[in-house]
């Protein structure tokens, strides 16, 4: 009888086909809110990933600590733009604690082994496989930063 080994199988790293699935590039192909105009915007503010050049330039109107109208200009890469895409399609109506809670879910998602975003903010589930990337979690969470550049500069 052979001895088994009890070394473990080895884990394959995702590749980067894996990451740009279908649902990730729908989500970049059409960015929801992208080159939507506010009118009379409470903030407009801007993040820039240092890491790859990525920007994300946003206004909002708020409705007293929610979302009443955002727009967004993304120039990312697929990954920042799925993200983009996400935020834009669930945005509008939610208060910013919701958005602020999204935001700390996804960066646990990518950096601490956390859950996926759910409620208005699922689709960035999305961007799970990418966690191994870390090169563009910046790109990923860039455009929550922009929004709590906004709610910083109003006072929320």
């Amino acid at each position: 009888m052979a001895a088994q080994s009890s070394t473990p199988a080895p884990t394959l790293a995702p590749t980067l086909d894996s990451v740009y699935q279908d649902r990730l590039l729908d989500l970049a192909d059409t960015i929801a809110r992208d080159g939507h105009v506010v009118a009379a915007p409470d903030a407009e503010t801007s993040a820039v990933s240092r890491a790859c050049g990525s920007r994300v330039a946003i206004q909002v109107r708020f409705d007293g600590d929610t979302v009443a109208d955002y727009g967004q200009r993304v120039e990312a890469c697929a990954l920042g733009s799925a993200a983009a895409s996400a935020v834009g399609g669930a945005v509008v109506g939610a208060s910013v604690a919701e958005v602020r809670a999204a935001a700390i879910t996804l960066e646990a998602m990518l950096k601490r082994d956390g859950p996926a975003p759910d409620g208005r903010f699922e689709a960035l589930s999305a961007l799970l496989p990418a966690k191994a990337f870390t090169n563009r979690h910046a790109s990923i969470l860039l455009t929550f930063r922009a929004l709590e550049k906004a709610f910083k500069a109003t006072g929320r």
